[in-house]
C-alpha cells in the first residue's frame, strides 16, 4: 500500500456540494416562472369552463321546472337566484376579474334561452381571457380563450 491510498477517502468535498447547489438553483430559477404561468393558464381555463357549465345548468334547471332564473357575479362568486333564493354558487379564484358585475348578469328562461347583456370575460393577472358567452339556441354556450 502506497501512501496516496492511505490519505484517500470517500465522499463528496465542500466545493463539489456548493456546485451541485448552484446548478440546481439555475434550474429551478428556469423552471418555477414557467410552471406558474400554467398554473394560472389552467386556473383561468377551469374557471371559464365551469362558468360555463353553472350556466348550461341553469337553463336546464329553468327548464325543468318552467321558471326563470337569473344569474350574475360580485365579490368572485357566481350566483344563480330562482324567486329570489340562491340555487347555486361558483366561487371564482381572486386572482382572476370578470365583466360584467352585478348589477348586470344573465337570465335564463323557461324556453332554454340565455339572455345577457353582453358576454362574461373573465381575465387573468397576465392579461390572459376567457370568454363565455350565450348563444341563439337553447342551452347554448360557449367558453373560449383569447389573448
Amino acid at each position: 500500500m502506497g501512501k496516496a491510498d492511505f490519505h484517500r477517502q470517500n465522499g463528496i468535498t465542500l466545493i463539489e456540494l456548493l456546485v451541485v447547489m448552484v446548478i440546481l438553483s439555475i434550474a429551478l430559477g428556469l423552471v418555477a416562472p414557467s410552471m406558474a404561468n400554467s398554473y394560472q393558464s389552467w386556473q383561468l381555463r377551469s374557471s371559464g369552463r365551469r362558468t360555463a357549465a353553472l350556466f348550461r345548468f341553469a337553463s336546464d334547471l329553468a327548464r325543468r321546472h318552467g321558471t326563470d332564473l337569473a344569474g350574475y357575479y360580485a365579490d368572485h362568486r357566481f350566483v344563480v337566484l330562482r324567486k329570489g333564493s340562491v340555487v347555486k354558487t361558483l366561487d371564482i379564484p381572486a386572482s382572476i376579474n370578470v365583466k360584467p358585475e352585478k348589477p348586470r348578469g344573465a337570465v335564463f328562461l323557461p324556453t332554454g334561452q340565455i339572455l345577457a347583456s353582453e358576454p362574461f370575460v373573465l381575465e387573468s393577472e397576465k392579461g390572459r381571457k376567457m370568454i363565455v358567452e350565450m348563444g341563439p339556441l337553447p342551452g347554448e354556450v360557449h367558453s373560449k380563450e383569447s389573448r
